[in-house]
Formats: C-alpha cells, sequence, structure tokens
C-alpha cells in the first residue's frame, strides 16, 4: 500500500473524510484563495531556485515570495527545487511524499505559509506535526529546514491601485521581520523516527480495513477544527455513492497528485 503523510493525517483526524477522500477520491471542485496562495507562492519559490524571472502580478503570493527572495533566499541559496520520493519501509508499505527542496548540506527543506497573528506559536505547533518524522523516515536525514512565512494581513485601501498595494505588502515585512518570516531548524533523533514508523507499521491493517464504508466512522470533534468546517461536511452525513456531487469531482491519485501526493501548503 503506498502511503502519504497527507494520508495518513486524514485517517488519523476522521476515518469517514479519509474514506471520501482516499476511497471514493472525492476532490473538492474549487480551490480556497488559502490555498490557492499557498500554491502560488510555491511555483514562485520554485522559480527563484531555477534562476526564472517571474513577472510581478501584484498578488499576495507573489509578495511573500519577494520578502522570501530578500530576507530567506541568502541563507538557502544552494537548493535543489521539489523532489518526489517513494520509499518501502515495510512489507506491502511504501511511503510517497515530495519535498519542497534540499539543501546543499543535503538536508531538507519545507516551506509553510500561515495566517496566524502569532508565527511564534505557528513554528512552536509545527513542530509537532508527523510531515516532520514522515520526511525524516523517508530520506534518512535527521533534521529539516523549515521557512515560515506570515501572509500579509494588510487590506487593499480605497482608491489604492493594485501596484500599490503590492508595494505596501512588500513594505510590511521589513517592519517586524523575524515575526513574519523565518527559518527554522527543526531535529529528530533515530528513536523518534523509529518509534513513527512502528506507529505507521500498526495503522496500516487499519487503513486498508478503511476500505470497507462500516469501517470508516466519523470524528465530529474534526468537523469544525481550527474554527474551519471539513470539506466533506455538505456530503459526509447523507453520502450516497449511487450520487455525483456537484461540489466535487472524482480523481484518482494519478490524476490528482501526479504520482505523488500534494503535501504540506
Amino acid at each position: 500500500m503506498e502511503v502519504s503523510i497527507s494520508q495518513i493525517k486524514l485517517f488519523k483526524a476522521c476515518r469517514r473524510a479519509y474514506f471520501l477522500r482516499y476511497v471514493e477520491n472525492l476532490h473538492p471542485v474549487a480551490k480556497s484563495n488559502a490555498l490557492q496562495t499557498g500554491s502560488d507562492y510555491h511555483a514562485f519559490l520554485e522559480n527563484l531556485y531555477a534562476g526564472e524571472i517571474s513577472t510581478c502580478d501584484y498578488s499576495k503570493a507573489y509578495a511573500m515570495a519577494k520578502a522570501y527572495e530578500k530576507y530567506i533566499f541568502p541563507q538557502l541559496n544552494s537548493v535543489k527545487p521539489e523532489e518526489k520520493f517513494s520509499v518501502e519501509i515495510a512489507e506491502n508499505l511504501t511511503l510517497i511524499g515530495r519535498y519542497d527542496g534540499i539543501a546543499e548540506d543535503g538536508n531538507l527543506v519545507e516551506h509553510k505559509t500561515t495566517g496566524e497573528d502569532n508565527i511564534e506559536a505557528y513554528i512552536f505547533n509545527l513542530q509537532w506535526d508527523e510531515q516532520i518524522l514522515a520526511y525524516m523516515l523517508a530520506s534518512g536525514k535527521r533534521k529539516i529546514y523549515y521557512t515560515v512565512c506570515k501572509k500579509p494581513t494588510i487590506r487593499l485601501k480605497k482608491g489604492e491601485t493594485e501596484e500599490e498595494y503590492y508595494d505596501r505588502m512588500v513594505q510590511w515585512y521589513d517592519a517586524d521581520t523575524d515575526n513574519k518570516i523565518r527559518l527554522v531548524e527543526i531535529t529528530r533523533t533515530d528513536a523518534e523516527v523509529e518509534e513513527f514508523k512502528q506507529d505507521l507499521i500498526r495503522l496500516l491493517p487499519h487503513m486498508i480495513a478503511c476500505e470497507d464504508e462500516n469501517e470508516c466512522y466519523k470524528n465530529t470533534c474534526n468537523c469544525t477544527k481550527w474554527g474551519t468546517r471539513c470539506e466533506y461536511a455538505g456530503i459526509c452525513l447523507h453520502y450516497d455513492r449511487a450520487l455525483q456531487y456537484c461540489d466535487f469531482e472524482k480523481r484518482n491519485r494519478e490524476e490528482y497528485y501526479g504520482n505523488t501526493e500534494n503535501d504540506g501548503f
């Protein structure tokens, strides 16, 4: 079985949501503004490390990328761009995913964005993210460089042009910079990574069993986690496999992820 860290985390959070996404292959047609900003930001960073000059579109994502270029790029100026991985960690269990980059010293690089006011709290919570252990298990490394960029909180003023707004967003990072964009190093021990591996092996039979809809119970604690409604809330209670839902489309893993998992935005 091929599994990604997003798949693992969703299974632990709610088996019903896992069933709808990874068994029924249902994916929302619309992409949230937050996800779109994250995707655009990652694309700009890929171009930056590839030496390609992007055309300024005056977007929030581009302003974030310019802040990255100014404050983070000089510290990670030798990074291999995005790389997919597929690593067999046990019999019938392969961990798949995608690194955002690889630093000059061989350690992984991951780019994160946040809308939280307190970047310090976000970084603290990030250290508990199982993505860290999954990527360390796959790579054999025990250190990851995380870049964290806070999304601009200033709004477009009345009568302000898009270009003026963009310039103001770029300048916004120049004040209290350390609380808006940061490079952090996170390490883990061999014992911690091995514990994660064994937990994953024990979890595998339950994930396989979730191919059966009756095994995929709801976790109502996850329905409005962090104040955001689950994307499957509209179909979860009365889902019918025989029906087609206009807000979702069926896409298998290869169609949706291009042979890998879209982790970490």
